[in-house]
């Protein structure tokens, strides 16, 4: 570690950052971790809240696997006002105590329904007069920023490394891309996440 004279003394540099995750087996603790329950409701309790929000807006995770990316889309989720968080029973993570943690508070205090079958969910949605807007890397047909995202909206995000499954993207109205101005291709889908929740809550 360098050193540096003040008046004579040797003064010792305090060194930046930080020492956890490199050499003890625990994780800093997030400072804004709160609650330890999520909201968890059961589907049919759907209805009757796309009927009591006058402009629904709702986000879909079709098969997101790491527990840490839930919670950080619960946590931007929550962030933007979203009335409820659609997640399908099978093929993608629980809502894990390492997702509520990343949350940051979103996993208990946004509405989550976990459903058994995502297609009928979705058509559940239109019946109710939501629109469906999923999002892919190659077969977006509309700029994120260009598109109309006005109305009652549901925003899909696909898993990790494969996107949305075919039948959920065939219940989609359109398919929205972000523009990408370097060399990677796509974002982590938590991040894509927050991209395109807060432009939709730019707009409103």
């Amino acid at each position: 570690m360098r050193m540096r004279s003040v008046g004579g003394r040797k003064k010792q540099f305090s060194k930046r950052g930080s020492d956890f995750g490199r050499n003890k087996n625990y994780a800093r603790k997030n400072i804004h971790a709160s609650g330890s329950k999520p909201m968890v409701m059961d589907e049919s309790e759907l209805p009757d809240l796309l009927e009591k929000a006058p402009n629904p807006l709702i986000l879909i995770l079709d098969c997101v696997q790491d527990p840490h990316n839930l919670g950080a889309c619960l946590r931007s989720a929550n962030g933007a006002g979203v009335d409820a968080v659609i997640i399908p029973k099978d093929r993608s993570v629980a809502v894990t105590d390492t997702a509520i943690s990343v949350s940051c508070g979103g996993a208990t205090h946004t509405p989550i329904f976990r459903v058994t079958n995502l297609a009928r969910t979705m058509d559940v949605l239109k019946d109710h007069g939501v629109r469906i807007v999923g999002t892919s890397d190659h077969k977006g047909t509309e700029n994120l920023y260009k598109a109309d995202l006005s109305g009652p909206l549901a925003l899909v995000m696909g898993s990790e490394a494969k996107g949305m499954r075919q039948l959920t993207m065939k219940h989609c109205d359109f398919l929205l891309s972000i523009p990408m101005a370097g060399f990677v291709e796509c974002l982590n889908v938590s991040v894509a996440t927050g991209v395109c929740l807060f432009e939709i809550v730019r707009r409103r």
